[in-house]
């Protein structure tokens, strides 16, 4: 068996019997996703659509590729190649090795799904076409697979010095903020006077057809390149026209390959990462920690100094800041400066978001509050009260000032969402970080951001939806109650529906650390989240 075959061969292990919770999850919403692209290209051959959407969409599964690293950079690769420092090889020679075996993912098989698009659009023009477009797909799966892996490398990098950190910390901050509000600039050439009242719909100058300039933006990127291949086939243009597009697909694709092989040779070719503390002990700190105040602070104090040491919660906490500034930048220049207030809504939800999994990225810390009596409640109540210094009190803070500047009619609706959201985010985060963690590397073999810390994506999501939902009670209460846009009923059902998820919540978070805390503990020691779902529940 070749060294290449052994890499896949282990890879295709892994994955079958691996955790498999994330990339279940991600096989079934990747294909649905794929499956909507060949229903689109089906409508398109039809002329119930009109064929620039499916340009869109294949551009958008391009993208997806580039975006995933970015925002998820600590999740760890099926194959790490720090195992493989002490195999007897050049490092260039394993890392060429290794790269056989990178196309066994879920990613590749939902892309490929998504892609063979190109064959029904081209399928009505004969078996030339539909040649082309197999190429085509092919060509294209080529490329956007090493576009993600070395996008995953050179993030990695960057994470590994505290100024990648912060530049990596921006690019994931712009890709939010694109995702959170890049709609609302668009919108508001559609709907200008939304915010007043007004309901009149500009229609675009071609109707139910993305614009003919984007169009062809999205066919000139790398990852339209197929489909221009694919339309250079099917409307009888020559061979080279058709040709280009898919030798530089290849090109690109090998010379992206070539890149990712460097990448992971440097790496194998470096010692091992150490972890060097950068706290000092004297007298002050002594001090500091003589003052009292009970358990509660004492868990705030070590949450906030821990959200500046840890490598992967400073990177969250920093594009949690960033993220709502660009968002602003985004929606202020256009006709909906009255949604500025509505921006806080997102900021409480990407706090929770990046406050999801803490409880695995502190580890097997976890042992002090389950073997001392009575820490567990304040271990909650510490991790909540720090989330708020941190990210809730700035969110209202900045809602206001929002309300203040923008004048907007709906400032009592956003205010009264992001109180809501604000509560839901500060009591949910503990809780899902307990139910849904996301199990990577402990806390003490951790240096950097490139290390793994888990694939939180699930907990994120999660936490997301469950925030957006209950910041939508007030306005819909209000608005089932009749009362309109009066400040003190949306303030009211704000601060009472924020208050309810606290209380409520709360005790959930520490029923359940009592009870399934020590398989949590267990499951990270191992690093096996499935010790946490075979493992009885202990006795409160």
């Amino acid at each position: 068996m070749s060294a290449s075959t052994a890499f896949a061969s282990l890879r295709w292990r892994i994955m079958r019997h691996g955790p498999n919770d994330e990339r279940g999850f991600g096989l079934v919403a990747g294909l649905a996703a794929a499956a909507g692209v060949i229903a689109l290209a089906v409508l398109a051959r039809a002329g119930a659509v009109h064929p620039s959407w499916l340009t869109a969409a294949v551009s958008l599964f391009g993208l997806t590729w580039l975006v995933g690293p970015i925002l998820l950079p600590g999740s760890s690769p099926v194959l790490d190649p720090q195992w493989f420092r002490t195999l007897p090889r050049r490092p260039i020679t394993i890392a060429r090795e290794m790269a056989a075996s990178e196309a066994i993912s879920v990613g590749t098989l939902i892309t490929a799904v998504a892609l063979s698009s190109m064959l029904v659009v081209a399928a009505p023009h004969g078996p030339a076409a539909v040649a082309v477009a197999a190429a085509a797909a092919a060509a294209q799966l080529y490329f956007l697979l090493w576009l993600g892996r070395c996008a995953a490398a050179v993030v990695g990098r960057l994470l590994s010095s505290t100024p990648g950190m912060w530049v990596a910390a921006l690019q994931m901050s712009v890709l939010l903020a694109v995702s959170f509000a890049g709609w609302v600039p668009l919108m508001a050439l559609v709907l200008p006077d939304l915010g007043e009242g007004g309901t009149e719909v500009v229609v675009p100058p071609v109707s139910a057809a993305v614009p003919a300039a984007v169009e062809d933006a999205l066919l000139g990127l790398p990852t339209g390149w197929g489909l221009a291949a694919v339309g250079a086939a099917t409307s009888s243009d020559s061979f080279i026209a058709a040709a280009m597009p898919l030798a530089g697909l290849v090109a690109g694709g090998a010379v992206l390959r070539a890149g990712w092989i460097a990448l992971t040779a440097h790496t194998l070719s470096r010692p091992p990462a150490r972890a060097q503390s950068s706290v000092t002990a004297g007298r002050s700190a002594a001090l500091a920690g003589s003052h009292g105040g009970g358990a509660v602070r004492a868990v705030t104090v070590r949450e906030l100094k821990t959200w500046f040491r840890d490598p992967h919660r400073k990177l969250g906490l920093g594009h949690a800041w960033i993220t709502p500034l660009l968002m602003i930048l985004l929606v202020a220049p256009t006709d909906w400066t009255w949604a500025l207030p509505f921006i806080g809504v997102m900021a409480a939800v990407l706090g929770a978001m990046v406050a999801v999994n803490t409880y695995s990225l502190d580890g097997t810390a976890l042992w002090q509050p389950l073997t001392t009596p009575g820490a567990i409640r304040a271990d909650v109540r510490g991790r909540q009260a720090a989330w708020m210094l941190l990210f809730g009190t700035p969110v209202l803070a900045g809602t206001v000032l929002l309300c203040l500047l923008s004048r907007s009619p709906l400032w009592a609706v956003a205010l009264g969402m992001t109180l809501a959201a604000t509560g839901a985010a500060c009591a949910g985060a503990p809780l899902l970080s307990a139910l849904m963690p996301a199990i990577g590397a402990d806390a003490r073999e951790r240096v950097s951001t490139a290390d793994r810390t888990g694939n939180a994506g699930g907990g994120q999501w999660t936490v997301f939806t469950a925030v957006a939902a209950v910041a939508a009670v007030p306005a819909v209460a209000a608005h089932l109650g009749g009362a309109g846009s009066l400040w003190p009923v949306h303030l009211a059902l704000g601060i009472a529906t924020g208050a309810a998820a606290v209380l409520g919540l709360s005790p959930l978070t520490q029923r359940y650390l009592r009870r399934s805390g020590p398989a949590l503990l267990s499951a990270m020691a191992a690093g096996d989240p499935a010790r946490l779902r075979s493992a009885p529940p202990a006795r409160s």
